[in-house]
Order: C-alpha cells, then structure tokens, then sequence
C-alpha cells in the first residue's frame, strides 16, 4: 500500500512539472489548486485500475502493457471531456502529455527495479 501511495504521489508531481512545461508553451501563466487535486484523483483512478489489471496476470506481456496504456488513455481522456481540461489544452496534447509521463514512469520503475535487484544479488552474495 506504502509503494502504491508513493507512486500515486510521485507520478502527480511528474504530471504537474510536465503540465507546467507545456503551459509555458503556450503561454500559461498559472495553474489553479483544483487542477492539482484533479491530477491527483485522476493518478488514484489510474493506479487502483493498474492494480487491478496486475491482479488479472495477463498471459502476454505485450496485451498487458497495450491494455494498460489504452486503459491510462481512457481514463486521462474521459476526465478531461468530464472536467473540462479541452477549453485549455487539446486532445492531442493531452495524450502526449500523458504518454511522455508514462515513459518517465517506466524508466523510474525499471530505475527502482535495477537497485532493487542489485541489493537482492548483494544480499545472495553474502550468504
């Protein structure tokens, strides 16, 4: 639960610093508190979907991660109609946006999981 909770948290402030790039290209000058609870229960939404799509044990990685990224997509996608994000940027951005975060998410995670396999062999080592 403690790693969940981290990674929600972790991936909001990816989310914000890559909104906060892209509202300096076009422009922007602020973003309002609402956007940030917003981004927030939106990565909740996407992390408990994530887990449950984990708890399913797809049999081919390859459909795992397709499902996983059009469920992310949809997910992104479907809030922004719902509160309103395309009065401020487009589809197009929106979804780039949300595929950049994935991909700095996925190198953090395959970061965290190249220590952790490194302490697990230092660990084996020593035995």
């Amino acid at each position: 639960m403690k790693k969940i909770i981290s990674n929600i948290l972790a991936t909001t402030g990816i989310v914000l610093l890559v909104l906060s790039i892209v509202a300096l290209c076009y422009g922007g000058t602020v973003i309002f508190i609402n956007t940030i609870f917003q981004i927030l229960a939106v990565n909740t939404v996407v992390y408990l979907g994530l887990y449950l799509i984990d708890f399913l044990e797809l049999r081919y990685p390859i459909l795992e991660t397709g499902v996983k990224l059009l469920y992310i997509l949809g997910i992104v996608l479907l809030t922004g109609w719902l509160l309103g994000w395309y009065e401020f940027v487009s589809i197009a951005v929106l979804g780039i946006m949300t595929i950049i975060v994935m991909i700095v998410c996925v190198c953090l995670d395959m970061l965290s999981l190249r220590t952790e396999v490194k302490e697990i062999n230092e660990l084996l080592e020593e035995r």
